[in-house]
């Protein structure tokens, strides 16, 4: 979701201050095929990389747009987005030693580290930030910028989701667990708990252990827009 997670006051600022700015869009092993082609042609023209991490797709790509802004001398280059994009995993495949803390926790980066990167490059890992006009829970709950566990309300992030995925890819949820799409999203959810045997006392399903377990499944990509 790189459009909702956009800092656009923090872009400005980077353009005002004379700063050289890439959009970096991570994750590209979590989305489908249609959904690469979509933001290759949503960002065609600017000055973006569509990375993963963790496969090291578009890394060579990305490297090679980070030299190309470069001047002689040392270049520093800070790394600055939303919770759990993925900054210090980038940094550490950019680093000498790879020592940026990772987690699938959102929020483990507390303050600024400073990390030698190869190529004479100075790597700045810093806190997740997000604007204060989008700190809504579900938008922090879809874009992972918040763990499942740590909403207050999983559940309408839960419902939230399904209607995306009913929108956009039915065939998804459809595939993955069984579940006919064409049920409402309240509904949907609570067939979701009951084949994952997710019952309290009374055989009462327990709708919020449901809605976590669908935004981690979401989260990690097992299911994919």
């Amino acid at each position: 979701m790189p459009d909702i997670t956009r800092n656009r006051r923090l872009e400005q600022y980077a353009a005002n201050s004379g700063k050289r700015l890439i959009l970096v869009v991570n994750k590209a092993d979590l989305i489908s095929e249609n959904a690469i082609r979509s933001i290759e042609k949503s960002y065609s023209g600017q000055d973006y990389a569509l990375v993963s991490s963790k496969s090291h797709k578009g890394l060579s790509r990305f490297i090679g747009m980070i030299k190309s802004k470069a001047k002689k001398g040392r270049l520093k280059v800070a790394f600055i987005g939303y919770p759990n994009t993925g900054k210090s995993s980038l940094i550490n495949i950019l680093s000498k030693g790879g020592r940026a803390r990772t987690s699938l926790e959102s929020g483990l980066t507390r303050g600024i580290q400073l990390i030698t990167g190869k190529g004479d490059l100075m790597l700045i890992d810093t806190p997740g930030v997000v604007p204060y006009e989008d700190r809504e829970e579900v938008m922090l709950g879809l874009t992972s910028a918040v763990s499942p566990d740590k909403l207050k309300d999983p559940e309408s992030v839960a419902y939230e989701l399904i209607g995306i995925f009913k929108k956009n890819n039915p065939a998804a949820l459809e595939k993955e667990y069984g579940i006919d799409a064409g049920m409402e999203p309240e509904e949907l959810l609570l067939e979701f708990g009951k084949k994952k045997c997710m019952l309290m006392k009374g055989g009462v399903i327990d709708e919020r252990r449901a809605a976590i377990q669908l935004l981690t499944d979401w989260h990690n990509g097992r299911i994919r827009v």
